[in-house]
């Protein structure tokens, strides 16, 4: 056999006497008192609940024969409606099924409310009730008046029901049993609580069952869940008889006289068949039925031809449990004795790992304090007893090393044990052991002078904040959650960093604005690291905000060019000139020379960016001329980077090299490993402009370690746009393209048009090289669209000429393409004439005259010859004063981007 549908599966109800007999005198009490008694069985899944409820009501049904019994499930109740609970026990009483037809509903509701009030149905009580089960009857004056109070007609409604079921039991005593409360709605449990606190003048039993959810959600529905009964007295005007139990797993034996009842059909079943069923269920009356049945499905109980069932005891090992993963935690925990499950939630609260001085620390909790405490360990070594014993079975380990000095270091065995455990706690407790804990590990954590939170690492500020703000103590959590941030920051993690900033902020008030000024730059500037520009922009905001209430001009200075270096990064160049110039002012009424020099240098990068190099170039000069005054090394570098950008792009190679190796040696000296992924790429990119393309792979490449050392997305985008670019200008295009797209994925979360629309023009380079021209047309257009919302003329003016080489690639026939190519590249050259730059004035004119030369007419068309001798003249004076060398060919000398806006 393999079934076990055969299997008599009977059973009485073992170990739960004082259950019973509790709830005799409960009800006993009820009608003795004529007011309502509650009783609520708090236990996990399979400890009983149900089989509890069946017995308990047989038993007062036979006692009281009168008894009205109304039984009602919150399980399954989150469709219909929210007092599923409620409405069924309304409909239990009217003796009407669900899913009746409305018209049945409806008389018989107005029929039960006729025969409890006595004849007199009252437009209260029809609309009220009715509403719990979907019935609508005409409004009463009394309930429309308070239509437009929410919080009045929910206690009106309350009132209706509480007062329903008082008239009800004046007739006959009721018993409202409620099973798997910890489903019921908020709105739900609100009533049931309403009618537990305030039912008064008739005998009613409420008995409710929950899984310890219950009392995660509401904590008030006892003062402390402790094994046993505990009177509870609730919110409410008077004082109310409720007891609620913790039901607890079946002692060894009563677990062992269960299963030999189940074991009955074989008569004098094996000891080892008992033990085996008993220490796997641990306690639990449903795996007890569960294993037996495991006998059976496993052959280990077979039934003869004669009927007689026998055992096998050679297959024992193939009777297995069929659990979940949530079931089998369910009956770990059960398995808990009430010692062993208080300690393990203490230990849940320190975390997955914890000491034992913690869990002393929290026993001490109820302790009073000796008069005289010699310093004696006997909870110490009682815990140490229980937690060798937990050991033993797999809940927790031990661990070799202690990351706290002179403290035993343990860890949960299963985490899913040691979080289910945890939520299963009283709000209210947990939140205390948190503040206690908190302070316990504050006090073992070495701490340094001058600092509000101790100079403490990184992991120490975290694990400090997570209890402090469990505890309720969110300042204190916010300053650690600073520090943690501040630490992270320094170690390059700035997603992690970005995040531990917003948990920190959210806390701090008025009384803390001056150290939320440090936080919320640093959470700017790890988000713009990071690409998140939007969020930077907000973060700066606040940060202006918080300066002009506290009139620190210098700090409002600070915030104004961070906004505008955001703006200047995405392109927005109007707007990074408003906060640029803003901050300016301000750094200048506040006489500060630092700031001032920055905002110089940032107002150059605009220009450098516009293409207005004689105006770039004086800003910068100017910056560093005040940086060297002020003798800081990495300002120095900056403003000497600048300038090589200036000199670069202005055909100055010699002085771009000598400013970028100047700012190199600085950056070195002082380990900026941002700033020296900043200069190598640039003088990768001089490499490349003059066509040595393995040593701009060399400094390239050297430059990404260095920006995904620091996790620098933007720089790191840059810089694969460059690499990408070499590959192509050396005919790889296929790399240049994987190259390219991975430089396109960062780019997409940065917000920076002009760096988008680089790494488009690189790939549109690329794929014409591919001869897929249709490809190349589209990415040059968007990259295009992007370089005239940014404003960026330069860069424009470099996109255009691409989109002409592109139609030129289209094939010659003297029509659109033709004409649009011409168009475009004439475009390019009078962009870079206006704006100054010969070395793409240069490379546009040499685009322009390699046009021309592929119309079939142009050798014996004198105007067209004329006009590419002009061209190559032009552009072969500019390379003989910029180079000093002869004509440099268009293919090893195209531009790219040289440097992200943000730097």
């Amino acid at each position: 056999m393999t079934e076990g549908s055969s299997y008599p599966f009977h059973s009485p109800l073992v170990g739960r006497e004082r259950e019973l007999s509790d709830l005799d005198d409960a009800l006993a009490r009820a009608i003795d008192r004529q007011q309502l008694t509650a009783v609520t069985f708090v236990g996990a899944r399979g400890v009983g609940k149900s089989r509890l409820l069946d017995e308990a009501v047989a038993r007062l049904s036979r006692r009281e024969p009168h008894l009205r019994v109304l039984r009602a499930s919150a399980r399954d109740s989150g469709g219909s409606h929210a007092y599923d609970p409620i409405a069924r026990l309304l409909r239990a009483r009217a003796g009407v099924a669900e899913g009746a037809p409305e018209a049945d509903v409806r008389s018989a509701f107005a029929k039960m409310i006729g025969e409890v009030l006595g004849g007199t149905a009252t437009a209260e009580f029809l609309h009220v009730l009715g509403a719990y089960v979907g019935v609508s009857y005409p409004e009463s004056p009394l309930l429309a008046a308070v239509d437009d109070e929410p919080v009045q007609r929910a206690a009106l409604q309350h009132a209706v029901v509480r007062r329903f079921f008082e008239i009800d039991g004046r007739s006959h005593p009721l018993l409202l049993v409620l099973e798997d409360l910890e489903r019921a709605s908020d709105d739900a449990l609100g009533l049931v609580h309403s009618l537990i606190t305030s039912l008064r003048g008739a005998p009613v039993l409420l008995v409710a069952t929950a899984r310890p959810e219950l009392l995660v959600r509401r904590p008030e529905w006892s003062g402390v869940s402790v094994p046993g009964a505990s009177s509870a007295t609730l919110p409410g005007a008077v004082p109310t008889d409720h007891v609620l139990y913790e039901l607890l797993p079946l002692r060894a034996e009563d677990a062992a006289q269960l299963v030999l009842h189940l074991l009955d059909p074989v008569g004098d079943p094996p000891e080892d068949l008992v033990d085996a069923a008993v220490d796997v269920a641990g306690g639990s009356p449903a795996l007890l039925e569960q294993m037996v049945r495991a006998y059976v499905a496993s052959g280990t109980l077979q039934q003869g031809e004669d009927g007689a069932w026998q055992v096998h005891l050679d297959r024992l090992d193939d009777a297995q449990l069929p659990l979940s993963v949530e079931d089998a935690i369910a009956a770990r925990i059960a398995a808990l004795a009430p010692t062993e499950r208080k300690l393990l939630e203490h230990a849940a609260v320190m975390g997955g790992v914890f000491w034992l001085g913690g869990l002393v620390a929290l026993g001490r909790l109820e302790r009073e304090a000796p008069d005289l405490w010699g310093g004696a360990e006997d909870l110490a070594a009682h815990y140490r007893d229980l937690l060798e014993g937990l050991r033993e079975r797999d809940y927790v380990m031990a661990l070799p090393d202690s990351t706290m000095a002179g403290e035993s270091e343990l860890a949960f065995k299963h985490n899913l044990e040691r979080e289910t455990l945890y939520h299963l706690m009283n709000a209210h407790e947990v939140k205390r052991l948190h503040l206690h804990v908190a302070e316990w590990l504050e006090a073992r954590f070495p701490a340094t002078v001058g600092s509000e939170t101790g100079g403490r690492n990184e992991e120490q500020c975290e694990l400090l904040a997570t209890h402090f703000e469990g505890g309720g103590a969110t300042r204190r959590a916010g300053l650690y959650w600073l520090d943690a941030a501040d630490q992270a920051r320094a170690r390059f993690a700035n997603t992690r960093a970005a995040e531990l900033y917003d948990r920190g902020l959210a806390f701090l008030g008025i009384e803390d604005e001056v150290r939320q000024l440090d936080a919320l730059h640093n959470l700017g500037d790890v988000l713009q690291l990071a690409g998140k520009n939007e969020e930077a922009i907000h973060a700066f905001q606040r940060m202006r905000r918080i300066a002009f209430r506290l009139d620190l001009k210098a700090k409002g200075g600070v915030a104004h060019n961070r906004i505008g270096r955001v703006y200047r990064a995405i392109g927005h160049l109007d707007v990074a000139m408003r906060h640029l110039g803003t901050g300016h002012a301000l750094f200048d009424a506040a006489a500060d020379a630092r700031g001032v020099a920055s905002s110089l240098d940032d107002v150059g990068k605009v220009h450098w960016m516009r293409g207005t190099y004689d105006a770039a170039e004086r800003f910068f000069q100017k910056g560093l001329e005040l940086r060297r005054d002020l003798g800081d090394p990495r300002s120095i570098a900056l403003s000497l980077n600048n300038l090589g950008l200036v000199y670069q792009d202005s055909g100055r190679f010699e002085a771009a090299r000598d400013a970028f190796s100047e700012a190199f040696a600085l950056r070195r000296e002082i380990g900026d490993r941002a700033g020296i992924a900043q200069t190598l790429n640039n003088l990768g990119s001089i490499y490349q402009d003059q066509g040595d393309h393995l040593r701009a792979q060399e400094h390239y490449r050297e430059a990404l370690d260095h920006a995904r050392a620091v996790g620098d997305r933007m720089r790191q985008a840059v810089i694969l746009t460059n690499l990408g670019e070499t590959m192509y200008r050396q005919d790889r295009p296929e790399q240049a393209i994987e190259t390219l797209r991975e430089a396109e994925h960062l780019s997409a979360t940065l917000g920076d048009r002009i760096l988008e629309g680089e790494i488009l023009r690189g790939l549109a380079k690329a794929h014409l090289l591919l001869h897929d021209v249709g490809e190349a047309k589209t990415l040059i257009a968007r990259s295009i669209a992007l370089f005239e919302q940014a404003k960026g003329k330069a860069f424009l003016a470099v996109g255009l000429r691409t989109a002409g080489e592109i139609e030129q690639a289209a094939g010659w026939g003297g029509g659109e393409a033709h004409e649009r190519a011409r168009q475009l590249l004439d475009r390019s050259i009078q962009l870079l004439e206006e704006l100054g730059n010969d070395v793409e004035l240069a490379r546009s004119c040499h685009a322009l005259a390699s046009f021309l030369e592929l119309d079939p007419d142009a050798a014996t068309d004198p105007i067209r010859v004329h006009e590419i001798q002009r061209l190559r003249t032009r552009a072969a004076e500019i390379e003989d004063r910029l180079h000093g060398v002869g004509h440099v060919p268009e293919e090893a000398t195209d531009p790219g981007a040289t440097e992200p806006a943000s730097a």
